[in-house]
């Protein structure tokens, strides 16, 4: 069974984003392989919100899923949206393949975390 991994910088007191979803407080580190964790995963799955800030695109090296009650997949083409998110993550851990990485969505995490399909998670203090 694949492993489902959420991986988020957060602040000290503990958010994810600013009041707005901004994301500008987060500092590149450096001396993080970002190529080498990229390489871990072949599915992100993200929120709705999240997949807006960040421009509503998709990586070219992994499958993008976006869980969403409000968006529609026929607006994009590139990405699957689905509003079963746990069931969704479920019959994907069930496929053949690399990790599947949660990116960003404290309130998809919450969701996913409470159905235990959350194998790992880990972050980086800002």
């Amino acid at each position: 069974m694949r492993r489902f991994r959420y991986s988020v910088a957060v602040s000290l007191d503990g958010f994810i984003a600013g009041p707005n979803g901004e994301y500008d407080w987060i500092i590149m580190d450096p001396s993080i392989d970002f190529e080498g964790f990229f390489k871990e995963f072949d599915t992100l799955v993200m929120g709705g919100r999240t997949f807006e800030v960040a421009g509503g695109g998709s990586t070219p090296e992994m499958r993008t899923i976006v869980c969403s009650k409000t968006l529609r997949a026929s607006d994009h083409p590139k990405v699957t949206v689905t509003d079963d998110a746990v069931g969704t993550v479920s019959k994907l851990k069930a496929t053949a393949g690399k990790d599947i990485w949660l990116f960003g969505g404290g309130g998809l995490f919450r969701s996913l975390l409470d159905a235990k399909l959350v194998h790992r998670f880990s972050t980086s203090f800002q």
